[in-house]
């Protein structure tokens, strides 16, 4: 396989002349040394920073590697954060030169490529050491006692030999597929949720009028609740489509290893929505999406008794977005959704929904939102919505109660 190119690499060319600059397999493969060493393997902050800046200098994006993008990619600041009283990149990269020379100060861990980031630079080094190792004899505490004939031993070094060198390139291999994984629409999106030290809060919407049995307005009498009752309670209830959604985003949280929890939207209240990221699903049974959607530009609004539009407040006649729950199961063809992420001011959380008109647009909104490729769409809409603010109107076809692929109907950063 041929190595990959890394402009980035022209960028950073600090080292003296003649020092043969590392190739990009060689530069994962010591990054993976240096994240498993005892200097970082203890602490996920350091090593995220790390390999982070890393890989996108090895991406070609070193030109990107600014205060604000990082506080942005790995600590999940908000795009407009005060990087003058927040001084968490900075620290952090203080404390990643440290380590470094921690790494590289013992001769025994230091191996063949320096990865060295220099002060008031957020953009790393990568040079071949010039110093060279001794020659070690091959293979002396591995041979036994019992020498065996030259030519014997000429061949067992040679496939032990081959043996490393595959374990280094299957190695190197997975690390820079790693490497190139993290850097896809999906991380792009998710990455302000993944980077959060707080668990994730999925809250899916109830069937209409459920309410909270321990709501401080209404309090429900339990002690007159047969089991058979609380079954069929609406706040006890959500649509099967609206469980699948759930499925897929809790799915997808637990490939990236982050920690969730589910709440009905009766149960869930403000102080959940303040303690740490939330996803909502669903649009008019969910009160907190209703909440949130209000203040976008693309909202939901029930125009009549049973009918529901998405509206562009910029073109507010257009009442194209819409559906009417009167309308017979067969007879409806379309459903359309909202997608935001945003990082919310009242509970200072980022905040993502999944909301379509009904379930068919709630399942398909979740299944766009957990695919890279329908993701990686939007940059056909809004180039570097990466770092913003982001609202998506989504429209899928349905057929026979099945809603199709999401495709995208309009786009609004900020």
């Amino acid at each position: 396989m041929t190595s990959p190119t890394a402009p980035g690499l022209d960028s950073t060319r600090q080292i003296e002349p003649g020092t043969e600059q590392p190739s990009a397999e060689l530069v994962v493969a010591q990054l993976g040394n240096i994240l498993q060493s005892a200097v970082f393997r203890n602490s996920k902050r350091y090593a995220a920073v790390l390999r982070y800046i890393v890989e996108q200098t090895l991406s070609g994006n070193a030109d990107q590697l600014k205060e604000r993008t990082i506080g942005v990619d790995v600590f999940g600041r908000m795009p407009d954060y005060d990087t003058s009283s927040d001084h968490v990149v900075r620290s952090a990269m203080a404390e990643v030169r440290k380590r470094l020379a921690q790494y590289y100060a013992d001769a025994e861990t230091g191996g063949d490529v320096r990865i060295e980031l220099q002060p008031g630079s957020y953009v790393p080094i990568f040079r071949t050491n010039t110093v060279l190792p001794e020659p070690v004899p091959a293979l002396p505490q591995l041979v036994s006692s019992v020498r065996p004939p030259k030519a014997s031993r000429s061949r067992g070094r040679w496939i032990a030999g081959l043996i490393a060198a595959m374990v280094v390139l299957v190695t190197a291999g997975s690390l820079v597929r790693s490497a190139s994984g993290k850097n896809d629409a999906l991380q792009s999106f998710w990455g302000p949720v993944l980077s959060s030290s707080r668990d994730v809060l999925v809250c899916v919407g109830n069937l209409e009028g459920g309410r909270s049995l321990a709501s401080a307005d209404s309090p429900m009498d339990l002690r007159s609740l047969s089991m058979g009752d609380f079954h069929r309670l609406p706040s006890q209830t959500i649509h099967v489509s609206d469980a699948v959604s759930l499925g897929n985003f809790v799915s997808f949280l637990g490939t990236r290893n982050k920690r969730w929890r589910i709440a009905g939207q009766t149960e869930a209240n403000y102080a959940d929505l303040r303690n740490g990221p939330a996803i909502l699903i669903g649009l008019m049974n969910n009160t907190w999406t209703e909440r949130l959607v209000g203040k976008t530009r693309f909202r939901a609004e029930k125009i009549a008794p049973r009918k529901v539009v998405i509206r562009d407040t910029r073109n507010p006649s257009n009442e194209s977005w819409s559906m009417d729950y009167a309308t017979p199961l067969l007879g409806i063809t379309r459903d359309y959704a909202l997608i935001l992420r945003v990082f919310d001011p009242n509970t200072d959380q980022t905040v993502i929904t999944a909301a379509g008109i009904s379930v068919f647009g709630t399942l398909a909104a979740s299944e766009f939102l957990t695919d890279s490729r329908s993701l990686s769409e939007l940059s056909k809409f809004a180039p570097g919505w990466e770092r913003r603010n982001l609202e998506v109107v989504l429209s899928t076809e349905v057929v026979r109660a099945k809603s199709g692929r999401p495709h995208i109907l309009a786009v609004q950063v900020w």
